[in-house]
């Protein structure tokens, strides 16, 4: 990231900067007060949009403003390759920044323009930043991918994704949790406590089973029913031919007492029809003594238009003149008809009882005869009723045989099929502990995680390494738990927190250094260079210059404290003075 030219107008200690940047390391100098550390901070407001001082609210940002001054400005020309300058800038007290159409800040930008701020990081923030630098993502495709390649199962795999977002601690505790899980289900399935090796090839016992056996008893059962149900049949058809004989010969001898009664009923037919024959004559006549009259419904004859009626006569009726009846009374008659019209219904439905009774009697007679025309049925066999009926017993009891045989086999065949279905569940709870347990120790901190954090930490480690080279300096290093120490030649360390304000400068600045080459911005700031003591110093120049020589760093701004600017400085490095607020070039000290 190569600067160009830096602009800055009444923020902060600065009252006008024009810095024109020709070569890649720019020393600007002053004494305490001069406007140093706000050049500094006005140029990281530009670039990445922080404001500086604990100045956070914008109600605020009027209080960046150099005092007596309304307005403030910050603009630094970032040169692009084949493309004309972008201009980075932040005015006050308003806070609008370059629109982000125009410039977005580099996520490493911060780290480089502040130093000190990797260091000053929680471990848990230094460690996403590093994974962040080297393209790592802990829960993206890269963690994946990763899995697959390590043989995890896809499902599974999938199934951790969303609880990774919480961290590989998180999914790591949550598969274990699984594996146990599994475990617990393979010790309910087979009742005993889970074991890795014992869990190989792990069978539930089970009971002899012939499937051909059974096939063999179903069809043997089917055909037992059929025969049942044919010696059923011949049984009944047995019974029924006895039971028909003895209808037969039940109804012969009904018939026959029935026929044999038809001269008796025929005798008594001619005799209730004379005496029904006096009744009436005798009722018609007491009735015409009583004074009734018949109730007769004249005709009009077609030929003599004269009165007809239809009366009866020994053969039916016939037509005979109407005269009117002349109407009697007889106390006696009277007194008499309703006993002889009762008498004489009686006869009637003596009369037609008879008829019934002769047309019943002659009825059976043709029936008798049709009977002993065709022959009586032969009775059946009672030895062979008898031996159709031992042949249905045997038979059935050949069924209970059968029904017992498939029952003891079809319990069995459950029985073999529980035992397969608990092998079966053993072996697949015995394949989710190996795939969650294989999960759980992909994401346990020596595994994946230690992966990338070593993808993650020897890039940068290396980085530091070159730096001490190039310095003299102690090595600097970031631990696995993210701590970061310095080493001297022997090997013995020191945390960062016990470092020497110049020790700690020194570990900044190569940390700096390490995230601008790994994120390939090659911008260095450094503030506060006068920490350093004269030969600490020089390091710093000539490590700075190393860095320029080789291409390493585009541009590098280092602000100290000095009583003037130093002499003979490389080709590389350009400086600037800054008094009162305001940046000018003077004349080198000699």
């Amino acid at each position: 990231m190569k600067l160009n030219h830096i602009k800055i107008a009444n923020v902060l200690g600065i009252t006008a900067a024009d810095i024109r940047i020709d070569k890649p390391i720019t020393l600007i100098a002053g004494k305490n007060f001069a406007g140093k550390t706000s050049l500094q901070e006005a140029v990281r407001m530009a670039l990445v949009g922080e404001t500086a001082r604990g100045i956070d609210l914008k109600k605020d940002y009027g209080r960046l403003v150099r005092e007596g001054e309304a307005n403030g400005l910050v603009e630094v020309m970032i040169a692009n390759q084949n493309a004309d300058n972008t201009v980075a800038w932040f005015s006050l007290p308003d806070g609008k920044v370059t629109p982000i159409t125009e410039y977005v800040p580099p996520k490493a930008l911060p780290y480089i323009l502040d130093a000190q701020r990797f260091a000053h990081m929680p471990s848990q923030e230094r460690r996403a930043f590093l994974f962040g630098l080297m393209g790592l993502s802990a829960d993206g495709q890269a963690v994946r991918d990763r899995l697959t390649a390590k043989g995890c199962d896809p499902k599974k795999i999938e199934a951790t994704m969303p609880i990774l977002r919480a961290g590989f601690a998180a999914a790591c505790e949550d598969a274990k949790g699984k594996a146990t899980a599994a475990k617990g289900a393979w010790r309910a399935v087979t009742g005993e406590t889970y074991g890795a090796k014992k869990a190989i090839g792990w069978k539930a016992d089970k009971p002899a089973y012939d499937a051909a056996l059974l096939d063999r008893a179903y069809k043997d059962m089917a055909d037992v029913d059929l025969a049942i149900e044919k010696a059923t049949t011949a049984v009944g058809d047995l019974q029924g031919q006895s039971r028909r004989h003895a209808e037969q010969k039940q109804r012969l001898s009904a018939l026959r007492e029935t026929a044999g009664h038809y001269a008796r009923i025929q005798d008594k037919l001619y005799r209730d029809e004379a005496e029904l024959k006096t009744w009436k004559e005798k009722v018609e006549d007491t009735r015409q003594k009583a004074g009734a009259v018949p109730a007769e419904h004249p005709l009009s004859c077609p030929h003599c238009a004269g009165s007809v009626v239809y009366r009866p006569n020994m053969i039916g009726a016939e037509l005979q003149p109407y005269e009117q009846p002349v109407a009697t009374h007889d106390a006696e008659a009277a007194e008499k008809l309703p006993e002889y019209e009762r008498a004489l219904a009686l006869m009637e439905s003596a009369v037609a009882n008879d008829k019934r009774d002769l047309a019943a009697a002659d009825a059976a007679a043709k029936a008798l005869r049709e009977i002993e025309d065709a022959g009586l049925a032969d009775p059946a066999d009672e030895e062979a009723i008898a031996a159709a009926k031992r042949l249905v017993e045997d038979l059935k009891q050949k069924k209970v045989n059968y029904q017992s045989q498939i029952k003891a086999l079809e319990e069995a065949a459950r029985a073999a099929g529980v035992a397969d279905k608990k092998t079966k569940d053993a072996e697949q709870h015995h394949a989710d502990v190996e795939a969650w347990t294989l999960i759980g120790d992909a994401l346990a901190p020596d595994g994946i995680p230690g992966d990338m954090l070593a993808e993650a930490l020897g890039p940068i480690n290396a980085r530091l390494a070159q730096a001490a080279a190039d310095t003299g300096w102690r090595a600097v290093r970031i631990d696995a738990d993210m701590g970061i120490t310095t080493a001297n030649g022997s090997g013995a360390g020191r945390i960062y927190s016990l470092l020497s304000e110049s020790e700690k400068w020194r570990v900044d600045a190569m940390l700096a250094e390490a995230i601008a080459y790994l994120s390939g911005l090659k911008l260095l700031v450094l503030d506060r260079f006068d920490v350093l003591d004269a030969q600490g110093r020089v390091d710093a120049l000539e490590w700075l210059d190393i860095l320029a020589e080789q291409g390493e760093i585009e541009t590098a701004l280092v602000f100290g404290t000095l009583k003037a600017l130093p002499a003979d400085l490389p080709a590389t490095m350009g400086a600037h003075w800054i008094e009162g607020g305001v940046v000018g070039k003077l004349k080198a000290a000699a």
